[in-house]
Order: C-alpha cells, then structure tokens, then sequence
C-alpha cells in the first residue's frame, strides 16, 4: 500500500478528481499535489488533505519534493492532449515530453537513494 503519493496535474480536473479520491483513503499517510498554478477555488475544496506544492515537472528541482517528502508512488497526469493555451504544439511537447523525463530522473534518483527498498 502506498504511503506517499505525489500526483502530477492537481491543478487540471483529472488531477485534482485522483487527488481527491486518495484524500478519502485513511490508509495513505501524505498525498502532495504538484502543479505550475494551484487548483482554482472551486476544486480546492473537494482536496481534503492533498499538500499542494507549485512545481513545474520541467524543472530538476522537482527531484528536490520526491526525495525530500520520501514518495513512494508517483501518479502522473500532467499531460496535455491539446496546446490551446499553452503557447503551440512546442510548448504542448515540452511540457509532456521533457515533464515526463524530468519525473522519471526524479524517481529514478529516488530509487537509487533508497537502495534496497
């Protein structure tokens, strides 16, 4: 069973809906939710105990908040299946492909940190 889960996207409405079901599982001891803009008020409230940490997953320091909070389990649904908004198909492919790269290094180092888990 998971004891720490760190969630990707918890700004987005599939982000912040996983985050919200995980805050109703007593058994899971932390979930943090990490997004570049905070869940807007309406979802903020539905989070329950979520943490919400403003990162960007395009940024190494994102390593910093999975080894730090010691997670366990990371959920990633910082995609984005569209670029309206973001700035065009490039912006749209940074975000996806280098976010992704930047997550798997962050866990990766992780394991290498926990040797033995």
């Amino acid at each position: 069973m998971p004891r720490v889960v760190l969630i990707t996207g918890v700004g987005r409405p599939l982000g912040s809906r996983f985050a919200a079901k995980l805050a109703a599982d007593d058994s899971i001891e932390r979930i943090i939710g990490v997004d570049t803009a905070p869940p807007r008020g309406d979802v903020l409230g539905t989070l329950g105990r979520t943490e919400f940490v403003r990162a960007d997953i395009r940024n190494p320091l994102i390593a910093k908040v999975v080894s730090s909070a010691n997670v366990d389990t990371v959920v990633h649904l910082n995609l984005l299946a569209n670029s309206d908004g973001v700035g065009g198909r490039a912006a749209m492919k940074e975000i996806n492909v280098i976010g992704a790269m930047q997550l798997l290094a962050a866990c990766r180092r992780r394991l290498a940190c926990a040797g033995s888990w």
